[in-house]
């Protein structure tokens, strides 16, 4: 997947303002080998992008006869619009080995009918090459009862790519539900308050 961009020629708030209301993002491209250069996207482009393949996106990135293979490295919203904001880009290679955190999703949640499933560990640390970046983990929890776990030991394998984190690490519990008190209702009633001063009047009419 690639990704057409051009060269940002104009900086300064105003100038990214004007990008933005035509559509397009302000991008940060920067590497260990690459010279750090400021570019332009379609906001359309880049969103579809984003969904289609995450916040561990890699593509190709085309501006001025070049083309340069980026993983997304950060990017950020506008506060009161739901649009990307800016993004940032790191430069890579094709054989470059990369320590990237994988979202892990629990699946079958439903099927656990007694207890809570709670995810311990929401991204796995692995290490591994750009194409080979898996768009997530999936350990199924169908038959989990209260007191069970799933380890790292437990995630599906891909090939190529290392897991940073210890095989017997918890990375999914069920745990019992938590019981509400229920509220104790007071039969009795309730004395009724004391009116300072009324027995001294009734002292003063006799």
């Amino acid at each position: 997947m690639s990704l057409k961009a051009e060269l940002r020629t104009q900086t300064g708030t105003g100038a990214a303002r004007k990008a933005r209301r035509e559509g397009m993002i302000p991008v940060s491209l920067y590497g260990k080998d690459t010279e750090a250069v400021s570019l332009l996207i379609n906001r359309r482009e880049f969103e579809a992008l984003l969904k289609a393949e995450g916040t561990n996106a890699v593509f190709d990135v085309e501006y001025d006869g070049k083309t340069q293979k980026v993983i997304l490295h950060d990017y950020e919203r506008a506060a009161l619009k739901d649009e990307v904001y800016s993004v940032d880009l790191n430069a890579i290679s094709a054989d470059q080995k990369l320590q990237v955190e994988v979202p892990l999703h629990a699946v079958n949640v439903d099927s656990v009918k007694v207890g809570i499933v709670e995810v311990v560990i929401n991204d796995i640390l692995v290490e591994t090459k750009p194409d080979s970046i898996p768009s997530h983990f999936e350990i199924d929890v169908e038959g989990m009862e209260i007191g069970d776990t799933k380890t790292v030991a437990d995630l599906d394998k891909h090939a190529g790519v290392e897991v940073l984190l210890d095989p017997e690490e918890v990375v999914i519990t069920v745990s019992a539900p938590t019981e509400e008190a229920e509220p104790v209702e007071d039969d009795e009633e309730a004395p009724e308050p004391e009116v300072i001063g009324e027995e001294a009047e009734e002292s003063e009419e006799e």
